[in-house]
């Protein structure tokens, strides 16, 4: 196998009092719209020119009650996808993973077992990661459930330029870009005055611009979107997506690859449709994981040491965006933004969490270990795994039978 479309699909339930969305207040509800996207862009892959592909739907959920329903939920969506498409679509399924735990428990140490877990979207792109090479894919493509593939060339532009020499450098990765059913792919942005200190939206609109609107085609980034991102096989056998970071794994997979020195491309012809649903969580909570995501990113980059064979990663290689957020400023942006929205809050509640937001940042939100030093680990763990993956035939083999 050469390419595999990796799709991570984590069913997530949410509390009706938190929602924000009046069309998704129920489990039932949330279910179908999940259920609905992921047919739509398993059915979107049929388009593709090259046929040359298989396809992984990896499954994760945050309600263990109901993994077995989601499971039952996604093997009949595939079923129906094959039989219609003739793709060729496989299912990793979370009730899979104490099988295949336990066949890695024959051949490796308890820290590879470790990686076998889908809680959360670090988790479960990893995890498709690990299939991808018991399956012997040399290059992985991800795409999200809530996306399609409206270009027929979408795998071509995907896989052209893997392995090439560009600016001097090996092209390891590639990332693409979002744009609406509408084909735009400026975020539409509600004028706040909060947002004059938390200018998240701004920015990334424009650093999207220059990436799209200039040349040349394919250009270094610190910005790709994991939706629409193509990993080679040394750069995903070498390089873990980070497990403690909660939100943005996407870019923080960027920067760790640019201390191992590999480079990943923008290429401002590659790209999907990202067709979401609304938001499920409370402002005041999607603020919070973006503070402590940054927070976080930011101690990774401050706790770097000198090491031979892994390069410095400064904030200003990462403008515009993440980097205007992992600078000295990062506290008063977040102190600015959240008494702004405490002031102008609907509800008590509400108010409340967004002051929270302040104190945590301080507190909770800090890590109380070196962050950098974890990663380190966490690669040197992921590299030893995926070297015993490639070399034990017999491992591969009984993983293949079960999956």
């Amino acid at each position: 196998m050469s390419t595999l479309i990796v799709i991570p699909s984590y069913w997530t339930k949410v509390d009706p009092m938190e929602s924000q969305s009046v069309n998704q207040r129920s489990f039932d509800q949330q279910f179908g719209h999940t259920g609905s996207r992921l047919e739509k862009v398993l059915t979107s892959l049929n388009i593709l020119k090259e046929k040359d592909f298989h396809v992984l739907v990896v499954t994760g959920t945050d309600f263990p009650e109901n993994q077995e329903q989601t499971n039952q939920t996604v093997a009949g969506i595939i079923k129906k996808v094959a039989e219609k498409t003739g793709i060729k679509i496989l299912l990793f399924p979370n009730t899979l993973l104490t099988k295949v735990q336990e066949i890695f428990r024959g051949f490796c140490d308890q820290d590879a077992l470790d990686f076998l877990c889908v809680d959360g979207y670090a988790n479960i792109r990893n995890a498709g990661l690990i299939v991808a090479q018991i399956l012997g894919a040399e290059e992985v493509v991800f795409v999200d459930d809530d996306e399609y593939v409206d270009d027929p060339l979408f795998l071509h532009r995907a896989r052209e330029y893997l392995g090439k020499s560009v600016e001097g450098k090996i092209v390891a990765g590639v990332g693409g870009y979002y744009v609406d059913p509408q084909k735009a792919y400026r975020r539409s942005i509600k004028p706040e005055p909060w947002k004059a200190f938390w200018d998240l939206e701004h920015l990334l609109n424009e650093a999207l611009c220059r990436l799209v609107e200039t040349q040349p085609r394919i250009k270094l980034t610190p910005l790709v979107l994991g939706g629409c991102l193509v990993l080679t096989r040394p750069l995903f056998t070498t390089i873990p997506f980070d497990v403690r970071i909660p939100r943005g794994e996407d870019m923080d997979y960027v920067i760790n690859a640019m201390m191992f020195r590999f480079s990943i491309f923008f290429d401002n012809q590659l790209y999907v449709v990202h067709d979401p649903p609304p938001p499920l969580h409370p402002l005041w909570k999607r603020l919070r994981q973006d503070i402590y995501r940054f927070i976080y990113e930011r101690a990774k980059l401050r706790q770097q040491t000198p090491m031979e064979h892994i390069d410095y990663v400064s904030v200003e290689e990462l403008m515009l965006y993440p980097g205007s957020f992992l600078g000295e400023d990062l506290e008063d942006k977040i102190s600015r933004a959240s008494t702004m929205l405490a002031q102008h809050a609907h509800d008590e509640k509400s108010a409340g969490e967004f002051l929270n937001n302040i104190l945590l940042m301080r507190t909770d939100a800090v890590p109380q270990y070196n962050v950098f030093n974890h990663y380190l680990n966490l690669q040197k763990k992921w590299e030893k795994m995926c070297r015993t993956i490639s070399t034990t035939k017999e491992l591969r083999q009984e993983c293949l039978a079960v999956i």
